[in-house]
C-alpha cells in the first residue's frame, strides 16, 4: 500500500464515478481501476460496489475512507511543517542574552515582532553572560545570541553580527563632585571609588574597561562588585562610588542618579548578534535580519546612521 493509491483511493470516494476521479488526477481510468483493485486485494476486502450505472462505497469502503483521509491529512501536515522550518517558519529557536542587553529599548520588540511575524516558532530565552554564550553557542545549548563586547572575539566556530555601537557613560550620585563636567575621562576617575562588574561573570564590558583603565597607566579602584546592572546603577545612585555602564542603560530609572558620558577614544560597548558558523539555518537567519531591521529601522527614526555588517 502506497500513498498514491490512498489518494487515488479518497477522490473516488469523492466522485464516486472512475471517469471524473480520473479527469480529477490527471490520468485515465485504467490505472485508477488497477490501484483500487491492488489496494482492495492488499486488504482483503471490497471497499466499492460497482454497477454499469454507478459506484457506491461498502461499508467496509466507508470506515476505511475516514482513516485514509486522516493519514493523508497528517501527511499533509508533515510536510507543510518541514516545509515551514526549511523557510525558517517553524521550529525551536534556543536565543540567548544578557541581563543588560534584555532592558535596551530593541530588545522586546524585536522578540515581540519575530513571535508575532512566526507564530509557529517556539521560543525560548536564556540569560547568559557574553562569554557563557559563546561556549553556548559552541556546545548547542543556545541558537543564537546577543552579547556586548568591543571586538569579537576570535572564535572561528562562531559567525559575530555588528547590531549597534553603544558609548560608554559614567554613574553617579547626582551631588557627586564629577556631575558638574559635562564630559568624563578615564584619567579623572583613577582615584574614584569603582562599583562594577565581576571579571567572573564573563561580562565583555569588564575587560575594555580594564583596558581604558591600562592605556592611561591605571587600575581601576574596584570597591564593590554586582552582577545586575540595577544593581550597579542603584549602589552608584547612593554614592558608595561610581560606575561605567553602557549608555543604554540610562533608561533605568533610580532616585539620585546621574550620567555622564565618556570622552576616551574606545570608550564604547557593541552589541553583537553570535551563531554557528558556517550553518545558519533559515529560522536563525530570519531572527538575524528582523533584529537588523528593527534597529535600523529604530535608527532611522532617531534621525541615526545605521549600517550593520557582518563580522567573522
Amino acid at each position: 500500500m502506497d500513498i498514491r493509491q490512498l489518494r487515488y483511493f479518497t477522490v473516488l470516494c469523492e466522485e464516486l464515478h472512475f471517469r471524473r476521479a480520473a479527469e480529477r488526477l490527471n490520468i485515465t481510468q485504467a490505472p485508477l481501476s488497477l490501484a483500487i483493485q491492488s489496494l482492495e486485494r492488499e486488504l482483503g476486502a471490497q471497499l466499492f460496489h460497482r454497477t454499469q450505472r454507478r459506484v457506491s462505497l461498502t461499508e467496509i469502503g466507508a470506515a476505511f475512507r475516514s482513516n485514509a483521509a486522516s493519514i493523508l491529512g497528517q501527511l499533509e501536515r508533515a510536510v507543510d511543517d518541514v516545509h515551514e522550518m526549511v523557510v525558517g517558519e517553524a521550529g525551536h529557536l534556543r536565543i540567548g542574552f544578557t541581563a543588560a542587553s534584555s532592558l535596551l529599548f530593541f530588545f522586546p520588540k524585536i522578540i515581540r515582532t519575530f513571535r508575532t511575524r512566526y507564530p509557529q516558532v517556539k521560543m525560548t530565552l536564556h540569560e547568559i553572560s557574553s562569554q557563557g554564550q559563546m561556549t553556548a553557542l559552541a556546545d548547542r545549548e543556545i541558537d543564537i545570541g546577543f552579547m556586548r563586547t568591543l571586538t569579537p572575539p576570535h572564535r572561528s566556530e562562531i559567525s559575530f553580527t555588528h547590531l549597534v555601537e553603544d558609548p560608554l557613560v559614567v554613574a553617579m550620585h547626582a551631588e557627586h563632585p564629577l556631575n558638574r563636567f559635562e564630559t568624563l575621562t578615564i584619567g579623572e576617575l583613577k582615584d574614584e571609588p569603582l562599583i562594577f562588574y565581576p571579571r567572573k561573570s564573563g561580562v565583555g564590558i569588564y575587560d575594555q574597561v580594564i583596558k581604558l583603565f591600562s592605556r592611561q597607566g591605571h587600575m581601576p579602584n574596584i570597591v564593590q562588585e554586582a552582577q545586575e546592572s540595577s544593581t550597579i546603577i542603584s549602589l552608584a545612585a547612593s554614592g558608595l562610588g561610581v560606575a561605567i555602564v553602557p549608555s543604554e542603560l540610562q533608561c533605568i530609572k533610580v532616585p539620585n542618579i546621574s550620567f555622564r558620558p565618556l570622552s576616551d577614544e574606545g570608550a564604547v560597548t557593541r552589541l553583537l548578534l553570535g551563531c554557528r558558523a558556517g550553518e545558519e539555518s533559515a529560522l536563525v537567519a530570519n531572527f538575524r535580519r528582523l533584529a537588523q531591521a528593527t534597529i535600523a529601522s529604530a535608527h532611522r527614526k532617531d534621525g541615526q546612521a545605521s549600517n550593520p555588517s557582518l563580522i567573522s
